[in-house]
């Protein structure tokens, strides 16, 4: 014969929000930001797993001057990858000739705290990123790519 179970306790309620973010789909977490990607002409704007258990955003902003396409990939924060349980505090867009190239045509970055709102940052560092491949990337010195960030033109190490 079987003993019986004891119930489990009641779970009280907390006055704690849930942060929804963590319960989403990528997809769904980012959906403004994908909107603004498709607004800003970036055409097939996706998440897209980076390997090693990150994710960015991805998409295909146009062609280079001479006519090849390019890839785009963008970051929050600086780090590698999205995450979801850290607040958006700018964005990082980098042009690359392939996927899985290692060093950038050119990139844009641009804060949350400067235009106020996680689309916004992310529209502005595209609109960077474009400006510095298109304008810079020709001049770049050696071993070195265009940043164009809310400090203005930097060039970092290729």
């Amino acid at each position: 014969m079987r003993t019986a179970t004891a119930s489990a306790a009641p779970i009280v309620g907390t006055s704690e929000l849930l942060d929804y973010r963590h319960y989403g789909t990528l997809e769904e977490n980012y959906a403004h930001e994908l909107d603004r990607l498709a607004e800003a002409g970036v055409a097939d704007p996706e998440v897209t797993s980076t390997g090693g258990n990150c994710y960015a955003l991805t998409g295909n902003p146009g062609r280079t001057a001479d006519g090849r396409s390019i890839y785009l990939l963008a970051t929050t924060n600086g780090d590698p990858a999205l995450t979801t349980n850290t607040p958006i505090t700018s964005w990082v867009v980098g042009l690359y000739e392939d996927q899985g190239d290692s060093v950038a045509l050119a990139m844009g970055e641009a804060s949350v705290e400067a235009l106020g709102d996680s689309p916004d940052a992310l529209g502005c560092a595209i609109t960077r990123a474009c400006t510095a491949l298109h304008q810079y990337a020709g001049s770049a010195p050696d071993g070195k790519t265009a940043l164009i960030g809310d400090q203005g033109l930097t060039w970092i190490p290729a």
